[in-house]
């Protein structure tokens, strides 16, 4: 058929025989399509081949096809007609907040309209990892009419792929007989005994008892009164960054996207709009200031907990440009004058509205005003904070620094600025956890034991960032569920929050909880059957011969209902460790 090479392909793993996909030698037959990036051959030791391609991305480039390292199929193919895929790859260096490298694999028509046979984003570690991906064709194509194509138009990134493997089996063989790379992680087993352990302390740390005493208009016990209790909202935030264009402008969507923050979430942030450049006006319309303040305003209104994100992010890239023209010229050193001001005039707008902020974001990569003004700088933003709100929780927030196996370097540095912040009098008054996770998510014992080392800071923790930018759906529905148990089950974590829900508005399609026409992800339904269901108290009985019944939930604000002779009374009370005793007078 075609052009293909001559004689069978040897089988070289778990799968069968067949015949060569591309007719020359992988290490050869490829091309580079951007400047943006190099490929090199290297030498490689300790595994079944002595020959890898280095592909290094230069520049932080999108989308995926933007690069593509790519071969043409030498062969003549079918609709139907199945192929093996398989390589070996590992991340070299990385920049990407997940801590991974990715590149995206797809065969495809080698011309515009580039019809794909197969296509999907692959994770790479810094481990050497085997990839298999078979397919079938979705075409005829003539020889050298398709090809297979690695696209690197992602951050930027360093990765070895080498090892490859491609089987071509016409009919023979069925895609469902050959292996398939499916992700996964240590502790997504059933009855993993990190997760036996995490319940147990959710029990522990997250219940309380409480005691319903029922009297009557005289105070005096009311025995044998239905008693009934309910979770209206949880102590621990559950929220998500949130768009303050959808919250405030009127659309179909954007009335079902403000419905599912109510419904799911009793916390939220900003996710651009109070960025300094956002802030200044650069970015959106000339009314975004006014559309920023409405929207916290309907934030507050309707009782979530307000995180302001961020005051400064202290990369070049991410000031403003009115700042960056200032970078080495005599005004450059105004620039922390201008810092210090554009605090006091953020804050001061949204005292009232805000109760928390990210005062320092990224610093492990975004250094440039501490290398010009000295780290002390960093204290300074810190004090302007406080001195704009007194109360505000502030905020260290970083990304790659929830799993220390992962990226020690990230642990180490987040770990050494919060000390010295706290060292030098800053009243930093919390830890932001990213966790943009990839789809190698990291065992949550490795979370777990990240956790126990930031406790020694003294500090209360949040997840800041959330999402898992994977297409297999059950392994992030699966990763959701077990994030969350590690975090609500740690002393130190006060909340965990989304960075988006809707595939519309993220930044990360995939890691949305709902598709663009609103269909529920399987990772909703877990975030949903935790928070709202599993981890909310619902219960009731009957008061004893003094007037008490008593109960053990979840802490958090409730309502209780009484009914005695026909008549029903309803009380709202809150939740919190102490053992509360609840009065209710029935009518």
């Amino acid at each position: 058929m075609g052009c293909a090479a001559a004689g069978r392909v040897a089988a070289q793993g778990p799968y069968p025989a067949g015949d060569p996909l591309i007719g020359t030698s992988p290490l050869t037959a490829w091309r580079l399509t951007n400047s943006n990036a190099t490929a090199t051959q290297v030498d490689v030791d300790g595994q079944s081949f002595a020959r890898a391609w280095r592909i290094e991305t230069r520049a932080d480039t999108s989308p995926a096809w933007a690069i593509e390292f790519k071969a043409p199929v030498a062969r003549a193919v079918a609709r139907g007609d199945v192929v093996l895929l398989r390589f070996f790859a590992r991340a070299v260096a990385v920049t990407d907040e997940s801590g991974a490298a990715y590149a995206q694999l797809v065969v495809q028509k080698a011309t515009p309209n580039y019809a794909k046979s197969v296509q999907g984003v692959h994770t790479f570690t810094k481990e050497w990892t085997e990839f298999f991906v078979p397919f079938s064709f979705a075409s005829d194509f003539a020889a050298g009419a398709c090809e297979v194509a690695f696209g690197f138009g992602f951050k930027r990134q360093t990765v070895e792929i080498g090892g490859f493997d491609f089987v071509y089996y016409g009919k023979d063989v069925a895609v469902g007989a050959l292996p398939r790379t499916l992700p996964s992680y240590v502790g997504r087993e059933a009855g993993a005994a990190w997760r036996s352990a995490a319940l147990a302390r959710i029990e522990r740390l997250r219940k309380g008892d409480f005691t319903v005493a029922v009297v009557d208009a005289n105070n005096r016990p009311l025995p044998g009164a239905t008693v009934r209790v309910e979770q209206k909202k949880s102590a621990f935030q559950f929220g998500s960054a949130l768009q303050m264009a959808r919250l405030v402008n009127d659309s179909a969507d954007n009335r079902i996207y403000r419905q599912k923050v109510l419904a799911l979430f009793n916390a939220a942030s900003t996710e651009n709009d109070l960025k300094w450049p956002a802030w200044a006006g650069e970015w959106g319309s000339r009314n975004a200031k006014a559309q920023t303040l409405a929207g916290l305003a309907w934030m507050k209104e309707h009782g979530l907990h307000v995180r302001g994100h961020v005051l400064v992010w202290p990369g070049w890239n991410n000031l403003p440009k009115a700042i960056q023209a200032l970078r080495g010229t005599p005004q450059q050193a105004e620039i922390p004058a201008r810092a210090l001001a554009h605090i006091a005039d953020v804050v001061g707008a949204t005292r009232e509205l805000v109760d928390e902020w990210d005062v320092l974001n990224e610093p492990f990569v975004n250094h440039a005003l501490m290398d010009l003004f000295g780290a002390s700088i960093q204290v300074d933003w810190f004090k302007a904070a406080r001195a704009a709100h007194e109360r505000a929780l502030l905020f260290l927030n970083d990304y790659s620094n929830h799993d220390a196996s992962l990226d020690a370097g990230h642990v180490a540095h987040f770990e050494k600025t919060a000390r010295y912040l706290k060292d030098q009098g800053a009243p930093i008054g919390g830890l932001g956890l990213q966790a943009h996770i990839s789809a190698h998510p990291s065992p949550p014992v490795n979370l777990l034991n990240v956790l126990d080392r930031y406790a020694a800071l003294g500090l209360p923790v949040r997840v800041t960032e959330f999402d898992i930018n994977t297409d297999d759906e059950e392994l992030q529905a699966d990763y959701t569920r077990d994030f969350l148990i590690a975090m609500y089950s740690h002393a130190s974590v006060v909340g965990v929050q989304l960075w988006g829900f809707w595939e519309s508005a993220h930044w990360i399609p995939r890691g949305a909880m709902y598709r663009a026409d609103w269909s529920e992800k399987p990772n909703a339904r877990a975030y949903r059957s935790l928070v709202l269901d599993q981890w909310r108290t619902r219960a009731g009985g009957t008061t004893d011969s003094a007037g008490n019944w008593c109960g053990r939930g979840f802490y958090g604000d409730y309502v209780v209902t009484v009914e005695h002779n026909g008549r029903s009374h309803e009380q709202v009370f809150a939740l919190r460790p102490g053992a509360p005793v609840v009065t209710v007078r029935a009518p």
